[in-house]
Formats: structure tokens, sequence, C-alpha cells
């Protein structure tokens, strides 16, 4: 019989579907008999009067169970069975043979070539419903044992794609913080070979450079163990009154030597008027840092990093836009998701990265109650749209982010 739904208790209030009996036989009386005896005892029936037919019936309906007439024109039930039995689809269709042949030959060569059982005519009311239920309750065991099989193949499917992705993201992830532990070292080996030469300036500039690459790999580290907890809900938010002004230009005033450095103009157009807003101080001033840090490794030298911020009606909506390559228009609805990378030109050159950065950024605003989006064009630089409420979170908010404002659809 049908398996009952599995899921949720409150979802089950209705029945389960009756199960589906396909009756094939030539001869009307006998397919009237059978249909009358098991629509009574609550059976769904469907009729066929030949072996194509019911081979149309099979395909377009999926019968739980074939009640099949030995001998017919054309195609006999052997030959039906036989063909049924040989389809990997249809192979556990349960098939009971209905024959007037009482040649124990024929009732061996109906279970040879596949049939679960037979029957004699004429029709045992008794014998025919006994029969038909004890093969609807095998063939339910067998659908449970597919299903769980199915399952399976789907979860191991699953578990062998996630070790590849988690071992090719790790390598990501490991190659990112490389870069500034590799310039942290380069810095330092610099300075200990030529410190006899080095002149004022010129070690200014190694020290600076060092710590723009300390700051940049305790980010990365910083996203990579919050997000997890972001993740999970378990962030404590610290909320206090916060002046977005402040935390743009400290944050601007840490990367202005990169920037310099770069060739990359570095600007904040964020009013000093604009009224406090309840945050996390640690966690804004992290997603205003990922997001300049973001725009200035993938603006070019001569290129434009703006910072701006405005006021629209209970939220304070922070902007941080570039002129660099900009994102591949696939990308773009996913480029908030973890391990997002791409190439961005035909160079071939793998322009985003792991996206840790981007996700830690999607994480803080959304448990802050915010919006996140952006509107971007490939050789037309990003601009990244941050909107959070002035009075702070009305409560811990962990769903998806909401639909962007009016006005900011991809350009």
């Amino acid at each position: 019989m049908t398996a009952r739904p599995e899921g949720n208790p409150l979802t089950q209030a209705t029945p389960p579907r009756p199960a589906s009996i396909l009756v094939v036989d030539d001869d009307q009386r006998n397919v009237r008999l059978m249909e009358s005896i098991l629509k009574a005892s609550g059976y769904s029936v469907l009729k066929a009067g030949d072996g194509e037919e019911a081979l149309r019936l099979v395909e377009s309906h999926a019968p739980d169970l074939i009640l099949l007439d030995a001998m017919m024109p054309r195609m006999s039930g052997f030959e039906l069975c036989q063909r049924l039995k040989g389809r990997y689809e249809t192979r556990l269709l349960p098939i009971i043979m209905v024959t007037a042949l009482n040649a124990l030959e024929d009732k061996v060569q109906a279970l040879e070539i596949g049939a679960d059982d037979f029957l004699s005519k004429p029709i045992n009311k008794v014998e025919l419903l006994a029969k038909v239920r004890s093969i609807l309750r095998v063939k339910a065991l067998q659908d449970a044992v597919e299903r769980q099989k199915a399952e399976l193949l789907a979860s191991n499917n699953a578990l062998v794609r996630m070790q590849g992705f988690k071992e090719s993201m790790m390598q990501m992830v490991v190659h990112d913080l490389k870069n500034p532990l590799a310039s942290i070292m380069g810095n330092a080996q610099l300075m200990l070979m030529q410190k006899a030469q080095l002149t004022p300036g010129r070690l200014e500039e190694l020290l600076q450079r060092t710590q723009e690459s300390a700051r940049q790999l305790m980010r990365m580290i910083l996203n990579i163990l919050q997000i997890g907890k972001l993740e999970e809900q378990k962030m404590p938010l610290r909320l206090e009154p916060l002046a977005l002004h402040q935390v743009v230009q400290e944050n601007i005033a840490e990367m202005s030597g990169l920037s310099a450095r770069d060739g990359i103009g570095l600007a904040s157009r964020a009013p000093d008027d604009l009224p406090p807003l309840v945050a996390d101080r640690e966690l804004v001033g992290r997603v205003v840092a990922n997001l300049l840090s973001n725009a200035l490794k993938h603006t070019p030298a001569g290129g434009q990093v703006v910072v701006d911020a405005r006021q629209e009606g209970e939220e304070i909506v922070l902007t941080v836009s570039d002129t660099g390559e900009g994102i591949p228009e696939e990308l773009q609805p996913h480029i908030f998701e973890k391990f997002v990378a791409g190439q961005g030109d035909h160079s071939g050159r793998m322009l985003y990265d792991s996206g840790l950065g981007l996700t830690f950024c999607k994480l803080a605003v959304l448990c802050h109650g915010g919006r996140i989006w952006l509107t971007s064009r490939p050789g037309a630089g990003t601009t990244v749209f941050i909107a959070l409420r002035r009075q702070g979170p009305p409560a811990r908010s962990w769903e998806a982010a909401a639909p962007p404002a009016p006005g900011a659809s991809a350009a």
C-alpha cells in the first residue's frame, strides 16, 4: 500500500491516497467484476482492454499494482509482464497474473518471467483481496527501500561534493592568508638586511606597509572566526550610540597609506552632522574596513574609492563606490555568499577570491536588522549599499536581506 507521507505531523491531516490498481483484461465482464470488488474495498481502479493500452496507462498514471489477464489478443499477458519486468523503471511494479489456465507449466512460466503471484478464474473475492493486500504490503516496503536508497545516494553525492568543495575552499583561504603574511615577512627581512642603509623615510614606509598587511591579515582571521558565530546567531551585539562618519574617517586614515601607494584616490563624503545610530561599533567598523579593502583591491591605479552616507527616514544608508573592473553579472546574485570566486576579465586572472569579507559584511548587517545590496557594471565599477536602522535592531534578525530600496536595482 502507499506509504504514509513523512514530515511535520501537523501537515498529515490529509489521508494518503488509495492504492491505484490497473486491471487489464479483454473481457469486460471480468473487468467490471474486479472493479466492483476493488472499489468497494477503497482502491482506485484503472482499466485497460489490451496490452498497448496498459502500457500507456503505466506510463501516464504509474499504478501500484497490475491485475493482468494472461490470454489476450495481439499482446498476451505473459508478453506484457515480461516487457514491464525487463524495464528498469517498472521492474518493481507488482503484477498478479489472472488466468483460466490451470496447467502447472503456465503458472511456472508466469512466475519465471517476473509475475509476483497469480489468480485463477473464476475470481474468488476473498482470495483476490487477500493477495492484493499482501502484494501491496510488499510494494510499500520496496518503495521505502528505494526511497532510502535514493536519499542515501543523494546524501553520499552531497558529501562527496562538499568534501571537494571544502578542500578547494581551504586552498583558497590559505592562499588569501598567505599574501599579507608574505608581505609582512618580506618587509621584515628587508629591514633586517638593509637596517644600516635605511633612511628614516624608507623605514617608516616599510613599517607602514607591514602594519597594513598585519591589519589585513587580522581582518581575514577575524572574518573566518566570527562568520560561524554570526551564522549560528551566537555573536553578541554591544550596542551603543555611534557616529558613522567617525568610523568611516578612522578606517580611511588606516588605509590611506595603501591607497596612496597604489595610486588610488580614497575619500569620504559622509557628512558629520548625520544623527547617530545605535549599533555595535566593532562590527560596523569591520564592515566598513572590509568594504574599503575589497574596493581598493579591485580598483586599478588612477581609480577612485568614495564613501558616502545619508539619512533616509529611519535608516542611515552608507555607500562604498569604486571605479574598478566591476562584478560579472553571473556573480552578482551570489557575491555575498561564502567562497564565491570567479574571473573578472578575459585574461583569466582571479579577481574574486574566497569572498569571506563580503559574507561577514552581510551577516553583520543582517544581525543589526539592516540591509545590504550592490549595483555593478563590468568595467564601470561597483557600489555597495548598507542600510542600518537609526534606533538599532528591533530584535535579533537573521532572515534574508530585505529587497533593495527603490532605485537600487543593478545597473
